[in-house]
C-alpha cells in the first residue's frame, strides 16, 4: 500500500494528471454555467411531453443526475436512454438531448439518427466528432464543449450543467443559478480539505480510501436525489481505482438485497458499506437507514454513513460526487495505479470494431 502523503510518488503514478482535474473541478461548473447562458433555445422546445437524454458511461450520468434531482419537479417525464434505439413513445413532442463528450460514441450517434427519423426536438452536446458534424448538417442545435482531451468521467461538470440549464431555460424546471453558485463555493472550499497536500490525518477522502483499500465497497443511498450519486461512486471506483464496487438504493434493497448480507461470511466481512445521505431526509428514510445499518453491521461488515454538506439538494449531490471522485483517486494511488487509463474498455471497443 503506497503512502498517500508522498506527493512525489503520487505525481509519478498519475501520469495523465487527473489530480489537476480534481483540484480545478469547481471551474468546470463555473465555466459551463457561464457558457450556457448565451445558448438560445426556441420557445417551442418548452412545449414537449417528454425529455430523453441519450448517452453512455460518463457522458450519460449527467442526464441521470438531472432526472434524479429534478424529476419530481419537472412537468414531463425524464428518462435516460443507453441504447442504439429510442423508446417507441419518442416523437415530435419529445425533447431529445444527445450527449457524447468525444462526439463519436456509436450508441449515441445511432440514437441521434433515430431521433431525427422520429422528428424529435433535438439538442446535441459534444466537443466535436461525428455528433457535431451530423448536427450541423441537419441544422440541429449543438452545444460545444470547448475543453478537450479529458476522459468523459472527468468532464462531468461540462456535461451536466448544460443539460440542467436547458431544462430551466425552457421552463421545465426552476432556475438553478443560485444553487449552482452554492455548489461552486462548497467545492472550492472542499478542495482545501481533500487535496493531495492535506495529510491523511486531516483528509476525509484519504481516510475513506484507506478504509476501502483491499475491501469490496458497497454504496447505498436513498432513491430520491442520491441514487445517481451512489452510482457515480461505484463507477468512479470501477474506472479510476480498477476495483469491483456495487451500489443500490434504499428502500428497494430493503425488499431483497438486505437478505443476502452475511453469506458468504468471508465476503460480507471484507465489504465496507458506505451510506450516502443528508440531514433533510424524511423520517421514514432515516429510520430505514438506521435499521439497515444495524442489520448489516451485525454480519461483521463495517458501515460508514456520510452526510452531504450544503443546503440546496444540487449542492449536496455535487459535494458528495466530488468527495467520491477524490476517494476513487486515492484508492488508485494506494494500489500504485494510474487512475486515468481504462485499458479493458479500450480493448473491448477495438474488438467490437474489428
Amino acid at each position: 500500500m503506497h503512502d498517500l502523503d508522498n506527493l512525489k510518488t503520487m505525481e509519478k503514478l498519475d501520469e495523465a494528471d487527473m489530480r489537476s482535474v480534481l483540484l480545478n473541478f469547481a471551474d468546470q461548473y463555473r465555466e459551463a454555467g457561464n457558457s450556457v447562458q448565451d445558448f438560445c433555445i426556441p420557445d417551442t422546445f418548452g412545449q414537449v411531453k417528454s425529455v430523453v437524454f441519450s448517452g453512455m458511461g460518463g457522458s450519460a450520468i449527467g442526464g441521470d443526475l438531472v432526472r434524479s434531482l429534478f424529476g419530481k419537479e419537472c412537468s414531463v417525464p425524464i428518462i435516460v436512454n443507453r441504447d442504439y434505439k429510442l423508446p417507441g413513445f419518442v416523437d415530435d413532442s419529445t425533447l431529445f438531448i444527445a450527449i457524447s463528450y468525444s462526439g463519436n460514441t456509436e450508441e449515441t450517434i445511432s440514437a441521434f439518427e433515430n431521433a431525427l427519423e422520429k422528428k424529435a426536438k433535438i439538442i446535441s452536446i459534444s466537443c466535436s466528432g461525428k455528433l457535431q458534424e451530423l448536427s450541423e448538417k441537419a441544422g440541429i442545435l449543438h452545444f460545444p464543449i470547448t475543453k478537450k482531451g479529458l476522459q468523459p468521467r472527468c468532464a462531468f461538470g461540462y456535461l451536466f450543467v448544460p443539460m440542467m440549464f436547458f431544462l430551466s431555460k425552457i421552463g421545465l424546471i426552476g432556475d438553478q443559478s443560485q444553487n449552482l453558485g452554492e455548489a461552486i463555493k462548497l467545492i472550492t472550499e472542499a478542495v482545501k480539505k481533500l487535496s493531495p497536500d492535506v495529510p491523511a490525518e486531516y483528509n476525509r477522502a484519504k481516510q475513506l480510501a484507506i478504509t476501502l483499500y483491499n475491501k469490496l465497497p458497497v454504496i447505498y443511498a436513498p432513491q430520491r436525489y442520491f441514487d445517481v450519486v451512489a452510482m457515480r461512486w461505484k463507477g468512479q471506483i470501477n474506472e479510476n481505482s480498477k476495483m469491483m464496487a456495487f451500489n443500490n438504493v434504499i428502500p428497494e434493497m430493503n425488499h431483497n438485497e438486505i437478505v443476502g448480507w452475511g453469506a458468504p461470511v468471508d465476503i460480507s466481512q471484507r465489504c465496507v458499506l458506505i451510506i450516502l445521505t443528508h440531514k433533510d431526509e424524511s423520517t421514514k428514510i432515516k429510520k430505514r437507514i438506521d435499521v439497515t445499518r444495524s442489520l448489516i453491521a451485525k454480519e461483521g461488515t463495517q458501515v460508514i454513513e456520510i452526510e452531504a454538506e450544503g443546503e440546496s439538494i444540487l449542492a449536496k449531490a455535487l459535494y458528495l460526487i466530488y468527495l467520491g471522485d477524490f476517494v476513487s483517486y486515492y484508492l488508485a494511488m494506494l494500489d500504485g495505479i494510474d487512475p486515468t487509463p481504462i485499458e479493458r474498455i479500450t480493448i473491448l471497443k477495438s474488438m467490437l470494431d474489428s
